[in-house]
């Protein structure tokens, strides 16, 4: 049976997250019968391959492990929505976690033709650098229509559009999801920003220089590195 859903999650030395990115997608209200998740070992060096394989047995939907042994997110989610089943792909970040109705509301707004959509992203701290910036964010994606960060999308829009470009370093979903928008807009079809579900995601990337700098740091550089479209040649494995 061909699943209907895939959760494509690339993971690159991931061993401290990827078990709760995995527990919230077994906490999801929607038929598990009907999902599939593949997780993409992008090379780790730690135990990520472990902490995959101590959850088989503890979930009621398939499983897939693959690997890329070429460093880059892009490229190891092209390589994860290579092998998808699902007419629908959500990319979900191996250091984030769902909302339990997130893959339902998925489903409904697919079903009411919107093809693409941009999932409402929280931070898991509470500071006020990383409360300021995602409700910046959440603020350009509702009334800007900025089509950034984690989503969901026909898988065969996702292969029509080329999939995700690997010499992309920052806002890869920036630009993927803005290739998906304009297509859509060009064959009068719809697109949606999910509100009614959300993704929790990690800010320890951001939290790892002092004095908060890595808040107007990773702003600017999605600014400048994706929305403007600059610095994307000069690409680095991973973010």
């Amino acid at each position: 049976m061909k699943r209907k859903i895939s959760i494509v999650i690339p993971a690159y030395n991931e061993e401290k997250y990827l078990l709760s990115a995995l527990e919230s997608i077994e906490r999801q209200t929607f038929d598990h019968n009907q999902m599939e998740v593949i997780v993409i070992n992008n090379a780790s060096t730690d135990n990520t391959v472990k902490a995959f394989n101590s959850f088989i047995g503890k979930n009621s939907f398939k499983m897939t492990l693959i690997d890329e042994p070429i460093l880059g997110v892009s490229r190891a989610k092209n390589k994860g929505a290579s092998i998808a089943e699902g007419k629908i792909l959500i990319f979900l970040d191996a250091d984030s976690q769902m909302s339990e109705n997130l893959v339902q509301v998925v489903n409904d707004y697919y079903e009411k033709g919107y093809l693409m959509g941009i999932i409402k992203l929280l931070p898991d701290s509470n500071n006020f650098m990383a409360r300021f910036l995602f409700n910046l964010i959440d603020f350009g994606k509702k009334n800007l229509h900025v089509t950034a960060q984690m989503g969901y999308c026909d898988r065969k829009l996702f292969w029509k559009v080329g999939g995700f470009r690997p010499e992309i370093k920052h806002a890869e979903d920036l630009e993927l999801f803005t290739k998906i928008k304009k297509l859509l807009k060009k064959e009068g079809k719809k697109f949606c920003y999910i509100r009614e579900a959300f993704i929790i995601t990690s800010t320890r990337r951001m939290d790892r220089l002092p004095l908060k700098l890595g808040y107007p740091l990773t702003f600017f550089e999605w600014l400048f590195g994706g929305f403007l479209g600059l610095r994307r040649k000069k690409y680095k494995p991973y973010r």
